[in-house]
């Protein structure tokens, strides 16, 4: 039966120690949990915290302190498609809405933008669907800017009319205030 290493019985200790005690755990917690009785051990144990800390598996709060490192979110969905583009330099919109888990409408959203920013071409052959082929191949995907700023406008409108109407609860309760006032 193979052994398991003693990185991997740390983090797994600190995964737990962590979920009991708020998010994080310290070294001489850790330390009484596995046992260990000697300034060796307890050494070995302060060393490992410490690569596994510098690998990324767990972060440091404080001196001594440690916690599970958050985890890793997948990447976005433009972000994949955009890899996908680059690598098969022609796809279609089915090979976006498969590989990228996307919608039909968000891939030809995303390949518009490309369009407009003169990235891609569509080749339109009879009977067969769309391929849009990459023919100005940047280093870095091209940023939907004007969907950007149009999502700024609509949050702050919406932040204008929810100000507007916290005013206009005040104003109500003050006159409810008034009119209880006059009975």
């Amino acid at each position: 039966m193979a052994q398991q290493s003693f990185a991997k019985t740390v983090n797994d200790t600190l995964q737990a120690a962590a979920r009991s005690g708020g998010g994080e755990a310290d070294a001489n917690k850790l330390s009484c949990l596995l046992h260990l009785q000697t300034r060796q051990e307890h050494k070995r144990l302060l060393n490992t915290l410490s690569d596994l800390s510098r690998r990324g598996k767990i972060v440091r709060v404080r001196q001594g302190v440690y916690a599970p490192a958050p985890a890793a979110g997948e990447p976005d969905k433009r972000e994949i498609m955009w890899r996908l583009l680059k690598m098969r330099r022609r796809v279609t919109v089915d090979d976006l809405m498969e590989m990228a888990a996307v919608s039909r409408a968000y891939a030809n959203e995303w390949l518009r933008l490309l369009v407009k920013r003169e990235v891609v071409s569509c080749i339109q052959e009879p009977g067969q669907p769309g391929r849009w082929v990459l023919i100005n191949d940047c280093a870095e995907m091209p940023q939907d800017s004007d969907k950007a700023e149009r999502l700024r406008n609509i949050r702050l409108k919406k932040k204008k009319a929810l100000a507007r109407i916290d005013s206009i609860r005040t104003l109500l309760a003050e006159l409810k205030q008034l009119l209880l006032e006059e009975e």
